[in-house]
């Protein structure tokens, strides 16, 4: 679910403009790779913006000729809600437009509050949403891109923000503030055309790895995965004898006494010794 804003200069007005015109200095911006990560200072035809000192949602903004479009996805945080207005307001007076189009509806800047309610309301309402599929049963568990990565719901994030759009937003910005590695899984052919998944590790950085491996929810329809592994490198990067990895199950034993990231996914921190006793006790044969 989402709002798209659009502010078109009336007659021969309006300027094309670009993110360097209209970017404040306190935010910052980028866009997802194809995991859903962020691929901080980068460009695209949607560029993400953001509030590195308070992490929510974000919210996108697109260029065509004079016309600028922003979009903004539910649920989201109440900043940065906030900050997507204060920006429509800002380059709607850069623009000399006298109003802004929000889902198709002509808005005059005297409306820009209940515009934000508006969208205030509809978060609510998404959050309802979430929580009404997974207490039903119908999903265990639903993916929310945040801007620096995917975070999965579930029972225990509706206990912490249920449908309070500020408690989300703060559960937002706390995950994503985290100084970790969210690592993803790359895919290889093998020689018999089977595909296995892979995931890399380093010893000694806190990394955030899921509770069972899976294609992402937008690659889970186009790839059929044979096996799972996980490939190491160590802390002085040493190039050990052989394949240095393990099969994805070998993980277990450390996922299960790791910290707690969302749903889906746990936090770990392996050293040159786990590593070293992983590899002489489950080396994975590739």
């Amino acid at each position: 679910m989402s709002a798209t804003i659009i502010i078109r200069p009336e007659g021969a007005s309006g300027r094309k403009l670009t993110l360097r015109d209209v970017l404040p200095e306190e935010l910052s911006y980028g866009i997802s790779d194809e995991y859903g990560r962020l691929d901080e200072g980068k460009e695209g035809e949607y560029t993400l913006l953001f509030d590195p000192e308070n992490i929510g949602r974000g919210f996108q903004i697109r260029f065509d000729g004079t016309t600028t479009e922003f979009r903004l996805n539910y649920p989201n945080s109440r900043h940065d809600i906030e900050l997507c207005y204060m920006m429509v307001e800002q380059v709607r007076r850069m623009q000399g437009a006298d109003s802004f189009e929000y889902e198709g509806e002509t808005v005059t800047p005297d409306r820009v509050e209940q515009m934000i309610s508006r969208d205030v309301e509809a978060t609510v309402q998404a959050l309802k949403l979430c929580a009404e599929k997974i207490n039903s049963g119908e999903t265990r568990s639903l993916t929310i891109y945040g801007v620096v990565n995917p975070l999965d719901i579930w029972q225990k994030e509706l206990e912490i923000f249920g449908c309070d759009i500020d408690r989300f937003g703060e559960w937002l910005n706390e995950r994503q503030q985290m100084d970790v590695y969210y690592a993803v899984p790359h895919f290889y052919e093998k020689p018999d055309g089977s595909v296995f998944g892979a995931f890399a590790l380093k010893a000694g950085v806190t990394s955030v790895v899921p509770l069972s491996p899976a294609p992402s929810q937008r690659m889970k329809d186009k790839i059929s995965v044979s096996q799972w592994i996980v490939m190491f490198g160590f802390s002085d990067d040493r190039e050990p004898e052989g394949f240095p990895a393990i099969e994805y199950g070998g993980l277990t034993q450390y996922i299960q006494k790791g910290g707690y990231y969302d749903a889906g996914h746990a936090i770990i921190k392996l050293t040159d010794s786990d590593m070293e006793t992983l590899l002489t006790q489950q080396r994975a044969d590739i």
